[in-house]
């Protein structure tokens, strides 16, 4: 099946795991095991859908998070893109704002496309696919590009998934560093983790303003709710050691966790993750969550 049908809800089922997907922004906006949601659609519209503004998940490409000064330079050479949304800074890339063709769908999977020129906007010309599929307890996400453009340029991708938030949620996740965020939401000086930002035994999520990157994540981590008995844990391929951890309150009733290649305005550092693709070379990362009754 193929096709650009901005608009439809496509719904994704198998023993007990309910999905629903859009192909506008490549977006899931809504994932529930048993009934009980495991993904919670954001409350803040006109994001990925501008139409439903109920995003649970989006694919992050060509990079995720901010881009300081709305530039960079690479190989001796300043590339300019222009912002996409309210925000004064670009924003995760493109994927996440268009419409992606339907490449094949079935009752338990569909594969998305997006493919994206160069412009005065962005210089990043590239083809992106992601396949969204799930198993008896489990939702894999894929997500791949490949540089379209003439020239070498510096590429990342990632996933923007919503959790539930509850009073009793716990994460579970190992890092090495964290950095502290400054003015813009832009990330500033790399910094041993804090004591209630080190999730490696697990703990509760403070209750204060989060929007920070992490590194050194060793690919897996784990969400439990005692309130519901349930335990979702994140599995992710080779290369996505990095993860942004937002989460605007207490009582938002969200937090996300969002596995990345690179870290926030990895442009302006040489060691932050990107990866040089030459025209026609492929970037490539994957992400599994597996839901489990109680605790793990």
């Amino acid at each position: 099946m193929t096709g650009n049908v901005a608009g439809d809800v496509i719904r994704l089922e198998r023993d007990g795991l309910a999905v629903a997907v859009s192909p506008q922004g490549g977006a899931i906006l809504s994932a529930h095991w048993k009934g009980i949601p495991i993904l919670a659609p954001t409350p803040s519209p006109g994001l990925a859908s501008r139409v439903f503004g109920a995003e649970a998940c989006f694919p992050l490409v060509p990079f995720g998070n901010r881009i300081e000064h709305n530039g960079f330079r690479f190989e001796g050479r300043d590339h300019s893109l222009s912002p996409n949304t309210a925000d004064p800074l670009v924003l995760h890339g493109d994927g996440w704002l268009r419409p992606w063709a339907i490449l094949r769908q079935d009752r338990h999977s569909i594969v998305f496309q997006y493919r994206q020129d160069a412009s005065d906007a962005s210089p990043f010309a590239y083809e992106a696919t992601e396949t969204i599929a799930i198993g008896d307890d489990s939702l894999i996400l894929s997500l791949n590009v490949v540089n379209r453009a003439g020239r070498t340029l510096p590429y990342g991708l990632g996933f923007h998934p919503y959790f539930p938030r509850t009073p009793k949620t716990r994460l579970f996740a190992r890092a090495k560093r964290y950095w502290p965020e400054r003015e813009k939401h832009l990330p500033g000086a790399a910094a041993p983790l804090p004591e209630d930002l080190n999730f490696s035994e697990g703990a509760m999520l403070p209750e204060r303003w989060l929007n920070n990157a992490f590194d050194g994540w060793d690919g897996t981590s784990r969400i439990e709710w005692p309130e519901t008995g349930l335990s979702v844990s994140i599995e992710a391929s080779t290369g996505l050691d990095h993860f942004v951890l937002y989460a605007p309150s207490a009582t938002d009733g969200f937090f996300c966790f969002e596995p990345m290649s690179h870290r926030p305005n990895a442009h302006h550092a040489p060691d932050g993750g990107l990866v040089s693709l030459a025209s026609g070379e492929t970037l490539a990362g994957t992400i599994a969550l597996r839901c489990q009754a109680g605790r793990a």
